[in-house]
């Protein structure tokens, strides 16, 4: 059974050939979305993780339906997503924020739950923020408290948008490690990294995904190119990947 099976899956309102998304994700693999601003990353994201429907597309996660009716509760309890802002809630401390998806799954409580709220958060290197308010923290904080409490619960597929932003290398280096340890250790099936950080991509992922770019500031969407981690840098490669990898990193190949 698949992580992810997606099929059909259409960016714009209306469809149109060639601009949908059909692609899987198999266990154990990183897969990175890859574009320019505009080619719809995040919309993508929005999309794979229930929160906005394209019409015509079949999403499964671990072989239940997000987009059918008895099978979606199923479905969300086995993602865990980091959105491009963290979207912590205010209200509950660092704490509570990592433990709602445990207590809403019903998997621990008391000693257990503290336990496991603790973990994650030591794992990314903000143990100390355990006891803190959410509203205290800077942007980086919130991002790895995030990344913390999409890894809890009953997560099995990890969806991310741009989970390095606001991140110190440090930090970033240390969120690479811990994804590809998850993935290596079956404690995570697999996880969808949509990003412009071409150098996090390289060291996690497995497989790359580059969307097409905007045309004239319209989205096109659809996958203009798909390569493996092990020749994602070979030539031939079209234009528009190249002048995207030079943007991002400076290449001039």
């Amino acid at each position: 059974m698949r992580p992810l099976s997606v099929r059909r899956l259409c960016l714009g309102e209306e469809f149109s050939p060639g601009e949908e998304f059909n692609f899987d994700v198999e266990q154990g693999e990183i897969v990175c979305i890859l574009g320019d601003n505009g080619s719809g990353k995040s919309l993508l994201h929005s999309c794979l993780c229930g929160q906005r429907r394209s019409p015509r597309a079949s999403v499964s996660v671990c072989g239940h339906k997000l987009f059918a009716r008895r099978s979606r509760p199923a479905a969300l309890a086995a993602l865990g997503v980091v959105f491009q802002h963290p979207g912590l809630l205010r209200t509950l401390s660092v704490y509570d924020n990592v433990a709602l998806p445990f207590l809403e799954s019903s998997i621990a409580s008391g000693d257990r739950l503290a336990e496991l709220v603790g973990l994650r958060l030591r794992l990314l290197g903000c143990g100390h923020l355990l006891g803190d308010e959410t509203g205290a923290l800077g942007n980086g904080e919130k991002r790895c408290v995030a990344l913390a409490r999409a890894l809890s619960g009953s997560t099995r597929v990890l969806l991310a948008d741009d989970p390095t932003a606001g991140l110190s290398p440090g930090l970033q280096a240390r969120v690479g490690e811990l994804l590809t340890a998850l993935i290596d250790r079956g404690a995570l099936d697999a996880a969808v990294l949509c990003t412009q950080d071409i150098d996090f991509a390289l060291r996690v992922g497995t497989r790359f995904l580059f969307l097409r770019s905007p045309v004239e500031g319209r989205l096109v969407g659809g996958i203009r190119e798909e390569r493996r981690a092990a020749d994602v840098l070979d030539e031939p490669r079209p234009r528009e990947i190249s002048a995207f990898l030079s943007r991002h990193r400076g290449w001039h190949r």
